[in-house]
């Protein structure tokens, strides 16, 4: 009997440790599952996320604290286009590769700093991508001093001064050269019709060319001076075009009526013939002279060889056009004529 009585004991004794290890395995299952990090957890991973590791496995990450994707010039950095450059930030440039265009997949670098992307083919793509520039028109990116949009290499005035830059260098000249490539050198533009007054024909924009209004009387440099209003203070003329268009504008090709046309034409067309007279009478009256002094020289004539040194003297007065070939004819005819006399006297005295 005692040995049945210590048989059973030792069984249930062998029970009970076994339902505490039960129970204790099961304690230590529920607490381990509890326990575990949730920041390691596989199934609390994001599926966003990437890891980067070096060549040894290890993990690296450039800016640990920020979800990113960049891969280029970062790892791990944030990278908004997916282009595998990083945005720029506080301590990432784009000197030091950062994505220039951080909202656009297809650009990513831009050398010069103008804002227009490196890469080939896109509608921000740089024409000149070695040298900062702002132009948009035609050529992107390349230099614009004047900030018109338009490349210099294209610019037909390339400062923005106002004058071209083929007129700055037509009006300079051995005392004044202007530069087409700085705003402030620029010649004089009275009228600012954006012509140099070297090579504007109507310097005062009054439609009268300088060279007429000079010719007039007027100033070329004042539009209240024209050759219409030089008298009186009024209009003083029209150009007629026919029918009962008109105009005050100068017109070569139109007729002129005017006080200043006609004042013109008197002094200029006519008080030229008319200081002439003085001098057609001069010459008339002196040729009239000789030649009265040559025929009562050949009248009073008395022998042959008197009439023939004045024949000689009317030749050379013709040549020297002091006498009219009229009365040079007419002045041979009488020496025929007197030496016919003298001839006809000579014989009527040998008879």
């Amino acid at each position: 009997m005692p040995r049945n009585g210590g048989f059973h004991n030792q069984m249930d004794a062998a029970e009970g440790m076994s339902n505490k290890l039960v129970w204790f395995c099961i304690v230590v299952l529920v607490g381990s599952l509890f326990s575990y990090p949730q920041s390691t957890a596989p199934s609390e991973l994001s599926s966003s996320a990437v890891l980067f590791s070096d060549d040894d496995g290890n993990q690296t990450d450039d800016c640990p604290e920020v979800n990113g994707t960049s891969s280029i010039d970062r790892t791990g950095c944030l990278d908004t286009d997916g282009d595998g450059y990083s945005d720029p930030d506080s301590t990432w440039n784009l000197s030091m590769g950062a994505d220039a265009f951080p909202l656009r997949a297809d650009a990513w670098s831009d050398l010069d700093g103008d804002q227009f992307a490196d890469q080939p083919n896109l509608d921000i793509t740089d024409d000149c991508p070695n040298r900062f520039g702002k132009s948009r028109s035609v050529l992107f990116g390349c230099s614009d001093m004047d900030l018109d949009w338009i490349p210099d290499v294209l610019d037909t005035d390339i400062d923005g001064d106002g004058i071209s830059n083929e007129l700055e260098i037509a009006s300079s000249g051995a005392l004044f050269q202007y530069d087409p490539m700085d705003p402030n050198s620029y010649p004089i533009d009275s009228d600012y019709d954006t012509i140099p007054d070297a090579v504007d024909d109507d310097d005062d924009n009054d439609f009268w060319p300088d060279t007429v209004e000079l010719d007039r009387g007027s100033d070329p440099l004042d539009a209240e001076d024209t050759p219409f209003n030089k008298y009186f203070g009024i209009s003083t003329g029209f150009f007629y075009y026919g029918g009962l268009e008109t105009d005050s504008k100068y017109d070569a090709e139109a007729l002129e009526l005017s006080l200043s046309g006609l004042m013109e034409v008197v002094t200029e067309e006519l008080v030229i013939p008319f200081l002439l007279i003085p001098i057609y009478f001069y010459v008339f009256f002196s040729r009239r002279q000789r030649f009265e002094r040559l025929r009562a020289e050949i009248a009073e004539a008395e022998t042959s060889n008197v009439l023939i040194e004045i024949e000689v003297r009317v030749n050379e007065l013709i040549e020297g056009r002091k006498i009219k070939t009229l009365h040079g004819l007419i002045l041979r005819n009488t020496i025929e004529e007197q030496e016919n006399k003298i001839r006809s006297l000579a014989t009527q005295e040998e008879e």
